[in-house]
């Protein structure tokens, strides 16, 4: 699927309640590739870890608390998944249970500290 008709697939996706989405389009793109390779038998951990910084740094920008991050991204999981060919449900539950952890990580990482004085991530 070519990257212009992914992005009209995502014009389709319908809002929640209506607010906005924390997952991206471009972080969504890249959870979809994830997502084929991984049902194909390949699992991409750097392009995960891609996927769990944008969606960190989206939330950061928004103000929210890591907690918020971990329930906005509970609430879009369906949604990214809706009309997706996925893998079978306790390797897709192993593979949001990664994703979680990424955004933690990824959320909490060096590149987020203001003050510059940051454990390494």
């Amino acid at each position: 699927m070519s990257d212009r008709a992914i992005l009209a697939e995502l014009e389709t996706i319908p809002e929640g309640r209506g607010d906005t989405s924390l997952v991206s389009p471009s972080a969504t793109v890249g959870l979809w590739r994830v997502l084929n390779a991984l049902r194909d038998g390949w699992f991409l951990e750097k392009r995960l870890r891609d996927v769990a910084r944008m969606i960190a740094g989206d939330a950061r920008g928004r103000a929210l608390r890591p907690e918020q991050m971990l329930v906005a991204l509970k609430r879009d999981w369906p949604k990214l998944l809706d009309g997706r060919r996925a893998p079978d449900e306790a390797v897709l539950r192993t593979f949001y249970e990664r994703l979680v952890t990424f955004c933690i990580h990824e959320f909490y990482g060096p590149e987020s500290c203001a003050i510059g004085i940051c454990r390494a991530g």
